[in-house]
């Protein structure tokens, strides 16, 4: 009875007649209770309270019988859903009980051909020795006893088309990353590359298995413009021994071969970055620039070198626990009265940093314009030749064309000053920067405005021009003498760099003073300062 208890079911209108029948044979019950009480005698009969009592035990009886049947109903909603668990949960333990006994037969059928398989014979040699006759391999004397690892020459060939045969099926097989931009076979060597990264060398072969792979070289493409970084001779062969013994135990080998490789590129890269930046600080650039790491790295800023931050441990395995790659933010255009402090947020940065993908990214802190593509700049970073100073000098480049072209959109709203589309122009030329590039300070190349300068009529074909210090960022203004006298000149310059002015209350300032001028010069010349 215990095992169909659960079994057996009754219909839902068999429950509620039941229940209705029930409730009415109480109420009858009760009613018949109460009416016997009043037709008895005084002494028996019943005082309201009990039989307010008897009735609300009715009620409550009643509540509950209904309460249950209610909730009845509702569950038996659920029944199809109940039934279809059951037998997906039947279903599922058959399967387990499957998957156990195929597991353990399969365990046993291993034991049973490791038991069962064939020697290893030397097939190669029998078939030689049944062909030809002899054994061309076989010692002449006792000294030449041992392992003869080179082929002759007839056998290379063939040797050969079957090893890249293995590779190339191997390849197949095997996850190819793709930020691998090269992969070829020649001679039964495959040869994997990344651009600009690194290049390696591999085969089949790793300690005698030829299912995995084995590394014959690993070449670094990342560098300077003196080359690609050379790796140590012992330090390369532990390098790619602990990758051999990864790709070995790994379902994508390529793809761990690139994950590590990458990460040891990346860590040259911005090492070489910070090393170079700090080049710059101590040579000519000086207290021009100013660098700071800012990542919560292992290293400060001032430190630098050949060592890149990949390590390797006393076993020889890449540690690269609890360590991450500092990226390196880079200012330029420092107020000079501040250089020395802490306090040169304001000023524009680049930030060059590995992301979370550990792709090197370039960036600048604000939007600025490519002067030879009049686009959003791209300060990438050339991985095989990597030169900080270029983007630096990019940077300011794009900067200050990006000023310059914002002041020629103000100044050409001016009718004072623009009434023509060559009044306000920008230019690109050397042609007037002689004058300019000698008065920047006086302090070598790396002060000078380049080639690029903003021109405003004062009349005629005489200009004024508007450059930038590549090196503070100030304004430089440049005209002839005999259009304004420099004193004029200098103190438009010294408001402008203050901000004390704006640009176009400059240029209709000069502007009027350089006619004024031309008049002054104009009445001398004609014998007129008398009248004047």
């Amino acid at each position: 009875m215990a095992g169909e208890l659960g079994q057996q079911t009754v219909e839902l209108g068999t429950v509620a007649r039941q229940a209705a029948e029930e409730s009415y044979l109480a109420l009858r019950e009760l009613v018949e209770k109460s009416r016997a009480g009043a037709e008895g005698e005084a002494a028996q009969q019943r005082s309201d309270t009990e039989k307010k009592i008897d009735l609300l035990k009715f009620i409550d009886r009643t509540r509950q019988r209904m309460l249950r049947l209610h909730v009845l109903a509702k569950w038996c909603q659920q029944v199809p859903l109940l039934h279809y668990c059951q037998q997906l949960a039947s279903t599922l333990s058959s399967h387990e009980t499957c998957f156990t006994q195929t597991g353990d037969s399969l365990f046993f059928m291993h034991e049973g051909l490791q038991q069962a398989r064939a020697p290893i014979f030397d097939v190669s040699s029998a078939i030689e020795v049944i062909h030809t006759g002899s054994y061309r391999r076989l010692p002449k004397s006792v000294e030449e006893i041992g392992t003869q690892n080179t082929l002759f020459q007839d056998e290379r060939r063939p040797t050969l088309k079957k090893l890249s045969t293995l590779v190339r099926a191997k390849l197949l097989e095997t996850l190819v990353p793709k930020e691998m931009s090269e992969v070829s076979v020649t001679d039964g060597i495959a040869n994997v590359q990344v651009d600009g990264e690194f290049k390696v060398l591999l085969t089949l072969g790793y300690r005698g298995h030829f299912s995995l792979w084995r590394i014959l070289h690993i070449e670094l493409l990342v560098g300077e413009k003196t080359g690609p970084i050379k790796l140590e001779e012992t330090r390369r062969y532990v390098l790619g021994d602990d990758i051999e013994r990864r790709m070995a135990v790994a379902d994508n080998p390529l793809t761990i071969l690139y994950t590590i490789l990458h990460e040891l590129c990346i860590s040259f890269v911005m090492d070489t970055v910070i090393r170079q930046t700090n080049v710059l600080r101590q040579g000519r650039w000086k207290e021009a620039i100013k660098s700071e790491l800012v990542s919560d790295s292992h290293r400060s800023a001032g430190q630098g070198g050949n060592n890149a931050p990949t390590q390797l441990g006393q076993d020889g395995e890449l540690d690269s626990s609890g360590f991450r790659i500092p990226g390196l933010k880079v200012n330029y255009w420092l107020d000079e009265r501040n250089s020395g402090s802490a306090e040169s947020d304001s000023s524009p940065f680049i930030k060059v940093e590995a992301l979370q993908d550990m792709q090197i990214k370039c960036q600048h802190s604000s939007f600025v314009l490519d002067p030879l593509t009049d686009k959003e700049a791209d300060l990438s970073l050339d991985l095989s030749c990597i030169d900080v100073e270029a983007i630096i000098l990019k940077a300011i480049a794009c900067n200050r064309h990006t000023r310059l072209l914002e002041i020629q959109r103000e100044l050409k709203k001016n009718t004072r000053i623009s009434r023509s589309p060559t009044d306000v122009v920008l230019k690109r030329k050397e042609d007037h920067m002689d004058v300019l590039q000698k008065r920047v300070d006086r302090r070598g190349f790396e002060n000078c405005c380049t080639n690029e300068v903003l021109q405003v009529r004062a009349y005629g074909k005489s200009y004024i021009h508007l450059g930038i210090n590549i090196r503070s960022g100030g304004f430089l203004l440049q005209s002839p003498k005999n259009i304004l006298p420099p004193s004029a000149v200098l103190d438009s310059e010294e408001a402008l760099n203050k901000q004390s002015i704006t640009p176009t209350e400059v240029f209709v300032s000069l502007k009027t003073r350089s006619i004024l001028h031309l008049f002054a010069a104009t009445g001398r010349f004609l014998g007129l300062k008398g009248l004047l």
